[in-house]
């Protein structure tokens, strides 16, 4: 893979106010978005060799934005669970961006196969001044996408992922549609 300088952060943790923000929580209460992402990014940055961002829990969104701005970072990725009824996997990609367009899809594939979870497809989410709606996408200097690696509130999406073994799988999917994606990124 040609290098290059990438970025994985772990979703929620702190809020603007500095509380814990769990995110989503499975229907049960016993797992918490934040640290089922901590496992999953810490894979898929263990098998990029990338950097890691907000793995103590201690940044909010503006201060994950502020930290990814400051790396001199080619890409970033802020990987979640998704909630709200759904299953399968998605990816919030930059609008009109092919780089982001590219990563996602691969990602989306990727996370599918090795989790066997329904692919949602990369997708882009405007807000209603057509801006792209999340700030770590629309804020972040570098190329950005928003993982939303299965749905917490789903048991069968849950199943997958709530093991250090399904956190494993997950992570190294990340990593590899990562590699493939990235492999002519900027040429």
């Amino acid at each position: 893979m040609d290098k290059k300088k990438i970025v994985l952060c772990v979703g929620h943790g702190t809020n603007s106010w500095g509380r814990y923000d769990p995110g989503a929580v499975s229907k049960d209460g016993k797992y918490h978005e934040h640290r089922l992402a901590k496992k999953i990014t810490k894979y898929a940055a263990e098998y990029l060799g990338c950097e890691l961002i907000n793995t103590d829990g201690t940044l909010c969104l503006k201060g994950r934005i502020k930290a990814v701005n400051a790396g001199g970072y080619d890409f970033a990725a802020d990987i979640h669970l998704n909630a709200g009824g759904g299953t399968g996997t998605e990816v919030y990609y930059f609008h009109g961006s092919p780089t982001g367009k590219r990563a996602a899809d691969e990602i989306c594939r990727e996370i599918s196969a090795s989790l066997g979870v329904k692919n949602r497809g990369a997708k882009v989410r405007l807000n209603s001044s057509g801006k792209d709606y999340f700030g770590f996408i629309r804020q972040t200097v570098p190329c950005a996408v928003l993982i939303e690696t299965v749905f917490i509130d789903c048991d069968s999406d849950l199943n997958k992922i709530k093991t250090e073994e399904g956190c494993k799988k997950c992570g190294e999917a990340i990593g590899r549609a990562l590699e493939k994606a990235l492999v002519n990124y900027g040429k």
